[in-house]
């Protein structure tokens, strides 16, 4: 049997509640000609008559009166999956997809996001973890609605603001004999978390010294992984990179453990807790200051709690360091 379209059905009801052929047409906005082939088609496809037009008023048939008991209750379902898309398209208004690396949705913006939850209980803000490479898809299939990166470019159909500025340390195993060399430029855990390396008169090392050792890199795909290259080949050397992985937490904690030498945010000490098993280093380059940026989608689908987050966001948020 040839499959019925729900519009086509939804004429033919239209014909048993007006008990008319050409009030139906008005009431559908078409054609009475084309309203009556639109029937005649789906008897024809049922192989059975529906409507007696001998009759007047215009009757049903009793095989035609049994049909038209399932085409109200197909057209009950439609209604209710209808309504059941618009109460989807409401949840979905009221909630808010936020993006970011796995330092940021771990430490950061959780109390950030209970504060603004505790402000707007109306509305709910869901984090999704991805690295910089990833967090651009997820904004541009429209997964996500607003996103935290250092990435510069901005996604077509996107906004974006600089929240802060961030700054790039090194983190070096406490055991590692290079340490010897600078003992006045290395800072503790302590001293990186109190912001130590943000100050003018802050001690900032070369990166020739670190020539021979092995590094931690992130991916090839972040921003942090272009900046430790040319740091590195800047001062001369081409680095020996032990592995490469997705996270910066990863990394901070496999330097931790001896693994490597990692490029880590200054602010990571701070929430992650300092630990005796690093020493860190101001870099003496310029590109160890970058920009920490929030995309946030131009579509409208999150418009008011989108422009609340943000306000919020600007207002305390203290992600730079």
């Amino acid at each position: 049997m040839e499959i019925l379209e729900l519009r086509s059905i939804s004429y033919l009801l239209a014909v048993y509640e007006e008990k008319s052929f050409s009030r139906a047409a008005e009431k559908c906005f078409i054609s009475q000609s084309a309203l009556s082939k639109t029937v005649k088609k789906i008897e024809s496809a049922l192989g059975t008559v529906i409507f007696d037009r001998s009759s007047a008023p215009l009757q049903v048939t009793k095989e035609g009166a049994e049909l038209i008991g399932y085409f109200q209750q197909m057209a009950e379902i439609q209604n209710k999956i209808e309504q059941y898309s618009q109460l989807l398209q409401k949840q979905r208004k009221r909630e808010l997809n936020v993006v970011a690396p796995s330092f940021f949705c771990t430490y950061v913006l959780p109390p950030i996001v209970s504060a603004f939850q505790m402000e707007y209980p109306e509305f709910r803000v869901k984090l999704l973890e991805a690295n910089d490479s990833d967090l651009r898809k997820f904004l541009k299939s429209g997964a996500a609605d607003v996103g935290i990166s250092v990435e510069p470019e901005v996604p077509k159909g996107f906004g974006s603001f600089v929240l802060c500025d961030e700054h790039i340390i090194l983190a070096v195993p406490s055991g590692y004999e290079v340490n010897c060399q600078m003992v006045h430029c290395a800072m503790t855990g302590g001293e990186v978390a109190n912001g130590k390396y943000q100050r003018e008169d802050a001690a900032a090392v070369s990166m020739g010294l670190f020539s021979r050792e092995k590094f931690l890199f992130l991916k090839k795909e972040n921003d942090m992984h272009r900046r430790g290259l040319k740091m590195c080949r800047d001062a001369g050397f081409e680095p020996m990179i032990r592995m490469e992985l997705d996270q910066m937490l990863t990394a901070y904690y496999l330097a931790g453990a001896g693994e490597g030498v990692a490029f880590i945010r200054g602010s990571i000490p701070r929430y992650a807790g300092p630990t005796e098993r690093l020493l860190f280093y101001k870099i003496d380059h310029p590109d160890t200051v970058r920009q920490l940026r929030v995309f946030y989608s131009e579509r409208g689908e999150a418009a008011q709690q989108q422009f609340l987050f943000l306000d919020y966001l600007k207002r305390h948020a203290q992600m730079g360091s």
